[in-house]
């Protein structure tokens, strides 16, 4: 009876360590996306896709908070993958060199 018990409370923890594994690896893709230099929002986005964009020159994360967490991975995945994937990249160098030419022209005047 015991082994029983034992075994039983195992089998529930699973359920609730596979909840957390997801959760730690959310948690993990957006401390990622925060060191490649997002700005993470989490909102409820009504039916509009969580993706990202720069906004006053700051690279922005938008998660949908109304999603699961297993679903905000996967666009966390989906986003990141996407602009590692060379789309990032082309925007960062524009964004960049009009941050820079902005500061030249200030310090100029």
């Amino acid at each position: 009876m015991i082994a029983k018990r034992k075994f039983a409370s195992v089998g529930s923890k699973n359920g609730d360590l596979a909840a957390d594994n997801v959760v730690s690896r959310l948690r993990q893709r957006l401390h990622d996306a925060r060191a490649t230099g997002f700005k993470v929002r989490m909102e409820v986005l009504d039916d509009e896709q969580a993706s990202w964009c720069v906004i006053s020159g700051v690279l922005t994360l938008f998660v949908d908070l109304s999603q699961t967490a297993a679903e905000q991975l996967q666009q966390v995945e989906e986003t990141l993958h996407a602009y590692q994937g060379g789309v990032g990249h082309d925007s960062d160098k524009r964004l960049s060199s009009s941050v820079i030419s902005d500061d030249l022209g200030k310090q100029a005047a």
